[in-house]
């Protein structure tokens, strides 16, 4: 059992918390019941607020002022599944023209200060949007949702290799806090919190682990895969480490696999975004992802704006119920993901199985279809050479694909015809499969890594 941290001298138990650390824990008890409740009673709740939402948009935002009134929708009206479907999609372009009219002329004063949220831009189009502290609330309370379900024990230590502002966290020492951050450090005593800039070399991540001995790690997809790798090869284990975390990229089998050859600890994943915060959060029981309904609605769309059935891949969409500074309605992130059915753990929340990665993720086939490609495992590729120390693929044109590669020697003519032949085979279409060799392989400002980027989806 976590004891809250008290804030009143001479009291520790029950603990009296300060403001904010009650405001959470009272938003956690009530996640605790909203979680079992139906698809259909959790729409009726977030129709509630839906409706606040609309009025005070339709009122004080001139963008959607008149997007409420083109569409024939009354902003006042209690909201159903049909209303929300019958407002228009916001594209990431629309919202950046919008400038300043997404914005709101004014804001209720309980909602504490407005602060900007700019997104990292990856496209090299960035949005500009602000946040309140009521967000920030629905932030913090869904971080310390997936600590419970993920039964972390918060008086451990919490490990990041992570994008860090250049020339910090460097190695060998990193960086180091005494708590796990501002979510669960405002309610609970916890353990330090040590990170090192993802920028490190494996074999100065590796040092870097054996020394800090982390019990809980948090890394990118991308440099989870390649530690390991290097850890395999090398059959380097972390004894302390009870569960890796992923952010920021998608997550494949291929890397839930390797992560548990490599040190047989489960990888735990979570669905976020800058401008609308937690999305999606992994089941504690299985693999899908449970959507954040308290926070957001989230759709899953086909390319007509039809509502996908479980197993359907699609754009989705969000709308942010407590956003009332810069109100996100039915707002495309330019993510697709699969959509999910009912989770076996019992949870009434949505479900979404995968989430797949953006429209410039996905390859174009040569009769203009576009679809996410599959490369296979990695271990058939280590079958034919141990050379390759990290890769991406490219899509050059509809009928070329580039394998980019960071080599420990160049591969041989028969490497190359058999890593060829494979790749080929599992993306079903014979490309033309040519390779190039790197020292390093540029990842975006973020710090993300993307395995596959089509040139023509871009």
């Amino acid at each position: 059992m976590q004891i809250p941290r008290s804030t009143v001298p001479g009291i520790v138990t029950p603990a009296i918390p300060g403001r904010m650390a009650s405001l959470l824990l009272s938003v956690l008890y009530q996640f605790e019941q909203t979680q079992w409740m139906t698809p259909e009673e959790l729409f009726a709740q977030q129709a509630r607020q839906l409706q606040l939402l609309f009025a005070h948009a339709a009122q004080t935002v001139p963008l959607y002022r008149r997007r409420f009134v083109d569409a024939g929708v009354d902003a006042t009206a209690k909201v159903t599944w049909e209303t929300l479907q019958r407002l228009p999609i916001l594209t990431r372009a629309e919202l950046q023209a919008a400038a300043g009219d997404v914005n709101a002329a004014s804001l209720p004063k309980s909602h504490g200060k407005r602060y900007t949220i700019e997104t990292s831009g990856s496209t090299g189009r960035a949005v500009r949007i602000f946040g309140t502290e009521v967000t920030g609330l629905f932030w913090r309370a869904c971080v310390m949702r997936e600590h419970f379900w993920q039964g972390r024990d918060l008086g451990g230590k919490l490990g990041a290799i992570r994008k860090a502002r250049a020339g910090t966290a460097l190695a060998p020492a990193g960086a180091r806090s005494e708590t796990w951050g501002p979510a669960s450090g405002t309610i609970y005593p916890t353990g330090p919190a040590v990170m090192l800039n993802v920028v490190a070399g494996l074999d100065e991540q590796v040092a870097w682990l054996r020394r800090e001995r982390p019990d809980y790690l948090i890394s990118f997809p991308s440099n989870f895969m390649a530690l390991a790798s290097y850890c395999r090869d090398r059959e380097i284990g972390f004894e302390n480490l009870k569960q890796v975390m992923t952010v920021g990229e998608t997550v494949t089998d291929d890397l839930r696999r390797q992560v548990s050859l490599a040190w047989d600890v489960p990888l735990k994943d979570s669905y976020s975004c800058e401008e609308a915060g937690y999305l999606a959060v992994q089941c504690p029981l299985h693999e899908t992802y449970h959507v954040q309904s308290e926070n957001v609605v989230l759709e899953v769309v086909d390319d007509e704006g039809r509502p996908c059935s479980p197993g359907e891949t699609g754009r989705v969409l969000v709308t942010c119920l407590h956003n009332f500074a810069s109100p996100l309605i039915r707002y495309e992130l330019g993510d697709y993901a699969e959509a999910g059915s009912a989770c076996a753990c019992g949870r009434g929340l949505p479900t979404i199985n995968r989430v797949l990665g953006r429209r410039r993720n996905r390859m174009v086939l040569p009769d203009g279809r576009s679809v996410f490609p599959n490369f296979g495992y990695h271990d058939d590729y280590r079958a034919i050479t141990d050379k390759v120390r990290a890769f991406q693929y490219v899509q050059r044109s509809a009928d070329t694909i580039e394998k980019r590669m960071v080599v420990s020697e160049p591969l041989t003519e028969a490497e190359e015809a058999a890593q060829r032949a494979l790749i080929v085979k599992n993306l079903g279409h014979p490309f033309e499969i040519v390779f190039s060799y790197h020292d390093r392989l540029s990842e975006r400002d973020s710090g993300k890594f993307e395995e596959f980027v089509s040139d023509m989806a871009l």
